[in-house]
């Protein structure tokens, strides 16, 4: 008893101290916290800006048809040269399989079995330079169905 008496005696809690250090609860003094402040203000203005003046835009399409991804891809790039913008692509990606196992008969004949795939073919397209009306022409492109598109700026 007597130990433990006056070891709480002499304990601050921890909170006290940080509140005398100036230490905000996450290990940051105030006067940190409020120097880092406008700095992300002013990074997340600067990645605003940058977005809006993209350099480049990135296109990856994703299909299981190749003639669906081919027409595509040609659509697009007709549609960027057409703005004068430049390209780079269509780079083909490696295409993934997707093999499925199945069981020809429900109850016997375990050993006979029918193997079936899918095959997911990847394009990208980078977009260099591009322009406000190379935007809307890419925006307003009519792309077959079954083409997935991805765009980043």
């Amino acid at each position: 008893k007597h130990k433990m008496a006056s070891s709480c005696a002499g304990m601050v809690s921890t909170a006290s101290l940080s509140a005398r250090r100036g230490v905000a609860g996450n290990g940051v003094t105030a006067r940190k916290a409020a120097a880092r402040a406008p700095v992300r203000a002013a990074f997340s203005v600067r990645a605003e800006a940058a977005s809006v003046a993209a350099a480049k835009i990135r296109i990856r399409l994703k299909s299981f048809e190749v003639n669906h991804m081919k027409a595509a891809c040609d659509k697009i790039i007709e549609a960027a040269t057409a703005t004068e913008a430049s390209i780079s692509g269509p780079v083909p990606l490696p295409t993934k399989r997707r093999i499925y196992c199945v069981l020809r008969s429900p109850h016997v004949n375990k050993d006979s079995r029918e193997h079936f795939e899918t095959r997911t073919h990847h394009r990208l397209i980078d977009v260099h330079q591009p322009t406000a009306q190379t935007i809307d022409a890419l925006m307003s492109l009519e792309l077959p169905a079954g083409v997935e598109i991805e765009v980043k700026l």
